[in-house]
């Protein structure tokens, strides 16, 4: 994968803060207004591919639509040396994937309150009649004091009217393969319970390192979801409360009308839980 050119219009480009597979993600200043920024252009080798012009693009529409500290900001969409980007709010903080990494017990002292704030971000987005169909610890930025900025909003979707709730209409699946709802594997409509389920295979890693299902192929993940029953968090961390492997267990339910109706009411109960029994010592 070739690196994105230093110099971008009026941006220069410092350090490299996220890959994907067609994108990077840099921090960068700003040289027309002196102000730090992110930017998420799309890699050289992609970019004539009008379908990553789109993708950035719909997170641009996407994001104009929300206004929450809890979401990151997306200022623009801009094409310099004839690569598509994005210029958005620069939160140099660690996604939770990589924290995950340094092991769970230093994000204990944050958990509840990083949780929280995803719910919130998320409920929303709901609010404002948007899915986001990618939950998942690499896409949410936290800082040492468990302040988040929920990104990544590329594929999120408008909520499903009824026409199409009622006729079932089927869409390609969508999402992350460790994170993804059964309804997404399956292409049914998507609503916000789909997020919840996301929030909750989230959720169990955070806890214990590792997401409720691996698989070593796509399919047997997918059919793990659909089928499987999720292991017990506290088999995994025993400081884990009863409160939280119920609530998990609830969010992770197979059919969306098992799981709590709304990121409202998973942020009610989040609220009126521990998660740990204990936090340090």
């Amino acid at each position: 994968m070739s690196k994105v050119p230093e110099h971008l219009g009026s941006l220069t480009l410092g350090r490299q803060v996220g890959v994907g597979r067609h994108c990077q993600v840099w921090e960068a200043v700003d040289t027309a207004s002196g102000q730090r920024v992110a930017v998420k252009a799309v890699v050289p080798e992609m970019a004539r591919d009008t379908g990553q012009r789109r993708l950035l693009k719909h997170e641009l529409d996407v994001a104009r639509h929300l206004d929450h500290p809890a979401i990151i900001r997306i200022d623009r969409f801009s094409t310099a040396g004839g690569l598509p980007h994005l210029v958005m709010e620069l939160y140099p903080h660690a996604n939770l994937k990589k924290q995950i990494t340094a092991g769970v017990d230093e994000i204990a002292p944050r958990l509840h309150r990083i949780v929280t704030q995803v719910a919130w971000a998320l409920d929303h987005m709901h609010g404002r009649g948007w899915v986001h169909r990618d939950v998942k610890p690499d896409n949410v930025l936290a800082s040492v004091d468990g302040e988040v900025k929920l990104i990544d909003l590329a594929i999120a979707a408008r909520k499903p009217g009824m026409i199409r709730r009622l006729l079932g209409v089927k869409a390609p699946a969508q999402g992350s393969p460790s994170y993804i709802a059964p309804e997404q594997i399956r292409g049914l409509p998507v609503d916000p319970r789909s997020d919840i389920y996301s929030l909750g295979c989230t959720l169990f890693e955070l806890l214990t390192g590792m997401p409720p299902f691996t698989a070593s192929t796509t399919e047997d993940l997918y059919q793990k979801h659909l089928a499987a029953t999720p292991p017990a968090v506290e088999a995994f961390n025993r400081n884990a409360t009863v409160s939280v492997s119920k609530l998990i267990r609830q969010m992770l339910a197979k059919k969306p009308a098992d799981r709590p109706p709304s990121m409202k009411a998973v942020v009610q109960q989040i609220g009126a839980i521990k998660f740990l029994s204990r936090v340090g010592g």
